[in-house]
């Protein structure tokens, strides 16, 4: 982890061509926009007539998929490229159940006890752990008793990421909160949550990808991406 930087020093990163990128992939379905929905989508309940916050919503994919899932989803985001790309997007899909609104993961823009699924996901890995700390605590204020923390991000132990870390392969240079599981279940417990479910989720290269579903459990070398599933406690 890159302890110097914080996610507000990497914002800058994310400009109008950073999310028309997200967004052309999503938007023409290609392996990487499907391997990553049916992911996330793995660690959650059935969202219909639920409230979901997609923290961290970039050009809105989760909110627009739970969106079209019947979800009451509210995508926020810090930077107004984002939004830009998620309504325009939105549009263009003719998802017209989705909302999006600018605010801060540390400080969110949402009332008490207002949502029944929290997701942070391809988020958590830009937080420094200052900013990581205080979504944990706004997510549970702004979580019903009962309701779901899911993380779906980069794991620190994959091979990817270690090449990254030594050089051999380039790091995106706003991750600067890479986390393991491990540390991100930690995380959670130490927040108030009971922890549900920790799991490890392929990505979309094919060949490997079998690989990391067949053995992440037991080689850390292939855990590709971390999902964690957390409770508010009732």
């Amino acid at each position: 982890m890159k302890e110097r930087l914080t996610a507000y020093d990497v914002v800058d990163h994310y400009d109008d061509s950073y999310f028309a990128d997200l967004a052309d992939r999503y938007r023409r379905r290609n392996r990487f926009a499907r391997r990553r929905i049916a992911n996330v989508f793995s660690l959650l309940p059935d969202v219909r007539g639920r409230t979901v916050l997609d923290l961290g919503c970039g050009m809105g994919t989760f909110t627009l998929e739970a969106a079209r899932r019947g979800a009451h989803a509210l995508g926020i985001d810090l930077v107004p490229p984002a939004l830009r790309a998620a309504a325009r997007v939105a549009r263009e899909e003719s998802v017209a159940q989705a909302s999006f609104a600018l605010g801060d993961v540390a400080a969110l823009p949402a009332r008490t006890a207002c949502a029944d699924i929290v997701l942070a996901a391809d988020l958590t890995e830009h937080l420094d752990d200052k900013t990581f700390q205080s979504l944990l605590e706004e997510s549970r204020r702004a979580l019903r008793p009962g309701g779901l923390l899911v993380i779906y991000t980069p794991e620190s132990s994959h091979l990817f990421e270690r090449l990254r870390d030594s050089g051999v392969m380039k790091q995106d240079p706003s991750h600067i909160g890479v986390r393991s599981g491990k540390q991100l279940a930690d995380a959670v417990e130490r927040s108030g949550f009971q922890l549900q479910k920790l799991t490890y989720l392929p990505s979309h290269l094919p060949g490997w990808n079998l690989l990391e579903r067949t053995f992440a459990h037991w080689v850390p070398l292939l855990r590709r991406r971390a999902g964690v599933v957390a409770r508010r406690p009732v």
